[in-house]
């Protein structure tokens, strides 16, 4: 077995809130919902950030600062008012004028970042 190291944001906890996203969007069947594929892009972008801090700073692509006070959710909450947080959180960060989608659809402006996507391919 091989271990790889993982390296998370400075601040875990919008990275934990935001996998909880993921994990109850999930399990209520709404994997290609918009709203679990922007949050995945947001791990995915806060991942190149968390490796990649010097580039991603310099370039003016930061995610992290800009994701403000998360709402988290609970097991105490019902779906309803979890998917009511989601979405809440989702069109806030998703708004075209906000910081994190523009850092999100410029970060192959990155070229480490784009090195690393084309050799996933």
């Amino acid at each position: 077995m091989i271990l790889l190291p993982i390296k998370f944001p400075k601040d875990k906890k919008q990275f934990e809130i935001i996998i909880d996203y993921l994990i109850f969007l999930g399990q209520v069947g709404r994997v290609t919902s918009i709203e679990y594929l922007f949050f995945n892009s947001v791990i995915d972008a806060l991942s190149f950030e968390a490796y990649l801090e010097n580039d991603i700073v310099s370039s003016g692509k930061e995610i992290l600062k800009h994701l403000g006070d998360l709402k988290p959710i609970s097991d105490e909450m019902s779906e309803e008012e979890k998917l009511a947080i989601i979405k809440s959180e989702f069109e806030r960060l998703y708004d075209p004028n906000h910081p994190v989608r523009f850092a999100i659809e410029t970060l192959d402006g990155v070229e480490e970042v784009r090195i690393i996507k084309e050799a996933l391919k």
